[in-house]
């Protein structure tokens, strides 16, 4: 799941997986593995390393409060704008696609070369944050659809992953 947020006047890009029994949060490029407990509806136990963070979360109209160790953070999701100018064809490819409308500034691998789950491909630039495009399953690439400096639409297929 990917989801952009408005917090006083500033973005923040926030990528969520779940693989196993955790939760995998890329923040800011650093991957942070939680286990999260809804304990009552909007009240959760969050487990971040040693660290045990007790939230509430309540919404209101068009945004939503989070009550996290005594602070009060205001904040309201971000929709994504762009057009989606390709169609799915690709096994998997739903994650292969672009979350963002933005700017393809690095790609991490080459065609016909092996990568596992988690590698990041590619980094694609938008709103002065880097978004990291991952595998999502053990593969070989194929294709490569963007070189770097590229514009890309959200929607848009960014790499080809032949599934192994």
């Amino acid at each position: 799941m990917f989801i952009n947020y408005e917090h006083e006047n500033n973005v923040y890009s926030v990528t969520i997986e779940r693989r196993n029994n955790y939760f995998y949060v890329t923040y800011d490029n650093s991957e942070y593995k939680i286990n999260c407990e809804e304990v009552n509806p909007g009240h959760l136990i969050i487990k971040l390393g040693d660290r045990i963070i007790k939230s509430i979360v309540t919404e209101g109209a068009q945004e939503k409060y989070v009550f996290i160790d005594g602070n009060v953070y205001k904040v309201k999701p971000i929709e994504l704008t762009g057009r989606v100018k390709q169609k799915k064809k690709y096994a998997g490819e739903n994650d292969l696609n672009s979350p963002i409308s933005g700017k393809v500034v690095s790609i991490k691998v080459k065609i016909d070369e092996t990568v596992e789950k988690g590698t990041v491909l590619l980094v694609i630039e938008a709103m002065k944050m880097e978004y990291l495009i991952r595998a999502p399953y053990n593969g070989t690439v194929k294709k490569i659809h963007f070189k770097e400096n590229d514009q890309i639409e959200i929607g848009q297929l960014t790499i080809e992953l032949l599934k192994k």
